[in-house]
């Protein structure tokens, strides 16, 4: 949170309630990806499938939704960076945010379907 301006001087137990949130709203993100995903495959296991195309578009989708939140919330004044958050250049948004959803998005569905074939998911739900 040190990336933050309105963190960086907090004390850490003040920053767990804003960071909890956050990470309740990626983790809405991530099943809302899931959910449009099956709608637009008409497979309800879309996220967990293991297809490569599956992990790609959930990168793709994680960090469209990272930009469009973050420039929404500078846009609006919620917060703004401090020099310890590399900026992306062409998008203007902060890079730890954008690669968190990168990357968390499709492992997240990836540690689903291992989960699920641990349990005895054959790897189709239609």
């Amino acid at each position: 949170m040190g990336a933050y301006a309105e963190m960086a001087a907090r004390p850490w137990p003040e920053t767990v309630l804003p960071c909890a949130l956050a990470g309740v709203g990626d983790a809405a993100l991530t099943l809302a990806v899931a959910g449009v995903g099956a709608l637009a495959a008409g497979q309800l296991g879309w996220a967990w499938s293991g297809r490569w195309n599956v992990y790609a578009t959930a990168a793709l989708l994680g960090g469209a939704c990272a930009s469009a939140y973050e420039w929404y919330g500078l846009a609006a004044g919620r917060w703004s960076y401090t020099d310890r958050m590399p900026v992306v250049p062409l998008l203007r948004v902060g890079c730890w945010p954008l690669l968190q959803l990168i990357l968390l998005m499709p492992a997240s569905f990836w540690c689903a379907r291992l989960v699920l074939i641990g349990r005895g998911w054959r790897g189709s739900w239609v």
